[in-house]
């Protein structure tokens, strides 16, 4: 029977080393001979975190109650989140910021032009899982349950 202990320190290995995605390479790449090139996603940053939570938060507030029910709504549904969806993988890729995203911003319009839709879902789950924000939300909950915010009553 294997230890969990050594377990967990092997996945938490390989989710430091990160996850290797294939991408369709840029004209000027097969132009040469590449079809592809390889990114690696790693563990993102908790200001890229911070920033990834606004975008999504932000998308939300956008698309509102969209439900992909019927054609039209799938269609507008489409119009309204791909943009934000596309910078959120975007930014979980190239955890670097620049300024005004100048560079997730072209990394995004380039997964929009080259990934179909389910390319993208297979990203955007790689991004959720690397994320670990199940790790920040347990944080929470235990600094909640320690109650070390509430004030110490004096007993008689």
């Amino acid at each position: 029977m294997e230890n969990p202990e050594v377990e967990i320190r092997t996945v938490e290995t390989l989710l430091d080393k990160g996850v290797r995605v294939d991408l369709p390479a840029p004209r000027l790449f097969r132009w040469f001979g590449k079809k592809t090139i390889s990114l690696v996603v790693k563990r993102p940053s908790s200001q890229t975190l911070y920033t990834i939570s606004g975008m999504y938060m932000e998308m939300k507030k956008q698309c509102g109650n969209l439900e992909a029910g019927s054609l039209d709504e799938a269609h507008q549904l489409l119009a309204t989140c791909m943009i934000p969806v596309s910078r959120i993988i975007a930014y979980g890729i190239t955890s670097y910021g620049t300024p005004m995203g100048i560079r997730n911003r072209l990394l995004a319009r380039y997964l929009r032009k080259h990934l179909n839709t389910r390319q993208m879902t297979d990203l955007i789950s790689i991004v959720i899982t690397l994320s670990g924000v199940h790790d920040f939300c347990n944080t929470i909950r235990l600094i909640t349950n320690l109650r070390m915010t509430m004030p110490k009553t004096k007993t008689a």
